[in-house]
This record gives C-alpha cells, sequence and structure tokens, in this order.
C-alpha cells in the first residue's frame, strides 16, 4: 500500500485534507478529512502521521506493507513498526504482519495549545468532560475545545449511498450537540471524513484507531487528547479481554494510545478507572446530562435516544435501578422502554452476569438495593419465551409475565 500525494483543496466554505493510496485489494483510491475553514488552523498539512494510523488496520487485514511518500513522525513510525503491529496481532488474528517505511520521518513539535476530546454526549464523553473540564484544577491539562468525527460512528461508509447517510446524520447530530458547547463557550469542531469506508468491518472494532487518526490530522492544534473508554476497569480489561478480541480495540486503549501518540501530540486513556455504572452515577448531579445525555446505537438517522436500543436500555436500567428515571423522561421514552424492551433487557443482564461486566456491574448493584431481579434460571426460561412470543404469543400474556415480577 502506498501513501502520497498529501494535498488540501477549499470546497464550498471547508478545508480539505486528502491523500492518494494505490492498495493491490483496494486499487487507487482517496483518503480525505474535511472541516470547516474557521477550523483549517488546526489541520496537519506537512505530515502523513493522521492518515497513516487510519490505514494500519485495514493495511494489515490485507498484508500490505505501507510505503509513505512524504513525511512522518519519526516518534509514530518507531511505535508502529516495533509495538502497535505486534499488539494489533495479538487482537486480531486475521492481521498481518508488515512493515511501514516513508520517505522522510521529523521529530518536529508543533506548537499546539488544543486539550481536547471527543463530544458525543454519550456515559463514557461526560465523564470526561466532567472530570477534566468542569473538575480540573491544572490549566496544562483542562479541557478547551471538542473534536466531533465522522468516521464510523454515524454509520458504515461501505458504498455512497451509506456515506451519505452517515454524512447527514455527522451534520444533525453536529447541529445538536454543538448547543452544549456553546453553553461553555467552546468550540466542536467538526471533522469530517471519508475513513470509514476503509473500515468495512464496523466502527466497534477499530474505533480507537479510526478517532486517533482523526485526532492526529489537528495535530497543529492539539497537544493533549483525552480518549474516552469504554466503561471497563483495569482489572476488568484483564478479566474479560476474550470477549473484547477481535471485537472491541476498547480493551487495548491504556497500551496502545500512548503509543500511538507523537511528538507534539499526546493521547491521554481516561475513565478506565471506573466501569459503565460508576461512570453513569458520577454524572447524573452534572445538570448539562440531564438535558443533553445521548447514548443510543439505534439506526435510526435522528439524533434523538431510541429508548429500546443496548446502550440507552443499559442507561435507562441503571437510572431506574439509582431512582434517576424520571429526572430523564424528556430524553428517553420511558413507556417505550418499559413496554418493549425493559423485561427483555433485565433478563439479558441476569443471564450474562457471569460473562458481561456491564451486566455483572447492574445486577450487582439491583443486590446492594435489595431490588428484586428474575432468577438466573427464569432469565433463561424469560428470553426463550420473549423470542417466541415475537411469532408467537398474545402480547397480553408477555404483560401479565412483567406485572408478576413486579419490573415496574
Amino acid at each position: 500500500m502506498k501513501i502520497f500525494n498529501l494535498k488540501t483543496l477549499k470546497d464550498n466554505g471547508n478545508i480539505r485534507l486528502s491523500v492518494s493510496i494505490d492498495s493491490e485489494e483496494l486499487g487507487s483510491k482517496e483518503l480525505w478529512f474535511s472541516t470547516s475553514e474557521k477550523y483549517a488552523y488546526g489541520l496537519c498539512k506537512t505530515r502523513l502521521d493522521g492518515f497513516l494510523v487510519g490505514l494500519i488496520f485495514p493495511a494489515m487485514q490485507y498484508g500490505e506493507n505501507i510505503h509513505l511518500e512524504g513525511c512522518v513522525s519519526n516518534k509514530l513510525l518507531f511505535n508502529l513498526n516495533h509495538y502497535v503491529i505486534p499488539l494489533l496481532m495479538t487482537f486480531s488474528p486475521s492481521a498481518k504482519r508488515i512493515k511501514i517505511t516513508a520517505d522522510e520521518t521529523n521529530s518536529e513539535r508543533f506548537e499546539g495549545s488544543g486539550v481536547g476530546t471527543g463530544f458525543s454526549a454519550g456515559v463514557d464523553s461526560f465523564c470526561t468532560v466532567f472530570d477534566h473540564y468542569v473538575l480540573e484544577k491544572n490549566p496544562d491539562y483542562k479541557i478547551n475545545s471538542f473534536l466531533f468525527l465522522n468516521v464510523g460512528s454515524n454509520g458504515p461508509g461501505c458504498t455512497e449511498k451509506e456515506l451519505t447517510a452517515a454524512r447527514n446524520k455527522f451534520y444533525s447530530r453536529h447541529s445538536y450537540l454543538s448547543e452544549f458547547p456553546n453553553e461553555l463557550g467552546l468550540d466542536l469542531i467538526p471533522l469530517d471524513s471519508n475513513l470509514h469506508f476503509f473500515h468495512p468491518w464496523g466502527h466497534q472494532l477499530t474505533h480507537s484507531l479510526t478517532t486517533i487518526s482523526g485526532a492526529l490530522v489537528m495535530q497543529n492544534f492539539y497537544n493533549k487528547y483525552y480518549y474516552a473508554s469504554a466503561g471497563l476497569l483495569y482489572l476488568e480489561l484483564f478479566k474479560f479481554y476474550e470477549i473484547y478480541l477481535n471485537r472491541d480495540t476498547a480493551i487495548l486503549d491504556p497500551i496502545l494510545l500512548p503509543l500511538l501518540s507523537t511528538e507534539s501530540l499526546e493521547f491521554i486513556p481516561d475513565g478506565t478507572q471506573y466501569n459503565r455504572l460508576e461512570k453513569t452515577i458520577h454524572i447524573t448531579n452534572y445538570e448539562p446530562v440531564r438535558r443533553y445525555l445521548n447514548v443510543c446505537v439505534g439506526s435510526q438517522e435522528s439524533h434523538e435516544n431510541c429508548s429500546v436500543c443496548s446502550k440507552c436500555c443499559r442507561t435507562l436500567m441503571t437510572l431506574d435501578l439509582i431512582g434517576k428515571l424520571d429526572e430523564y423522561t424528556h430524553l428517553f421514552d420511558i413507556k417505550k422502554y418499559k413496554k418493549k424492551a425493559e423485561l427483555e433487557y433485565v433478563c439479558q443482564q441476569v443471564a450474562r452476569q457471569h460473562e458481561d461486566p456491564f451486566a455483572q456491574a447492574l445486577v450487582g448493584l439491583a443486590k446492594g438495593k435489595s431490588i428484586k431481579l428474575p432468577s438466573y434460571p427464569v432469565s433463561h426460561v424469560l428470553i426463550f419465551l420473549i423470542n417466541f412470543a415475537r411469532a408467537s404469543l398474545p402480547l397480553a400474556l408477555l404483560s401479565r409475565i412483567k406485572t408478576m415480577l413486579k419490573l415496574n
């Protein structure tokens, strides 16, 4: 794989930074990132760091060495070849060992003053904001801007239709989410891209790499960047690592992210000091959370919480267990959750409590508060009945089961 022809282009009020790619697997393609002219000062127009990190996983899947016709961070190139490639091979059995070379390396340090993090208004995101904007006392580590990326979280990008749909959702979400940074007097920098086209296996598998890729593209501005972890404690990373191998790069974050730092930009994996349950409880007294919390991974184009997807259910069950559900009725459709999703989700958590860290934490919280949940055997039976009911059993029967279990 060859990465070359770094160039910038003005496009309708935006600045697009792009490279050409020649690949045995993909043919000739263009990879680009774009932001508004207002934030073009942050774009790194002299190095290929961001593009390289964005393409390392695809190259390893295809078994293609990478050569960069241009300049790359000396530190980053060293770490990728010596440490990151073996680490990603451990994570993904289908990843092959490759070699990365470049025409030029540079140890220049850019003088950016940005201390950033991504902002999606989710639990992980708000926890990092609360800790390192609201509570942070050290000015060198206090967040002073947010980055909002279109690299996969808004939908897949394997076709032009998918890319367009993801882009529409990206701009819709950016418009909605900007209200909170505006309140703080901070920027929510939009960075559009077609990077998710090169990651057809989906956002969850490689989100750490694609996000860091975008932040590196903006390293003329950023010198520190917090990456909000996925809600696993340090010990849980070891205990449940087999579940996340070849599934979610979050399992690698405390090791991987520092290795992706350059001479100019330090990546800080943040949030592994909490589990997801602790994070949710930690932020519920931060008033903006009650107005902006957005956790949904449903497929709808809207930015609104669907109230029935896995993340909505996990959040709603947590809020219910800590007695704060009524404070979020304007962000979630509680009646929809109670009617369509609660019983099955609660049963799933009980059934998975020995193999899933999130389920384990929720069941543990319920037990600690003496809140009745279905037993382990009953949960398995109910999950079977619920799945069967979708085709065969009347809804009235499910309602009655729910009433009997007092899951209100």
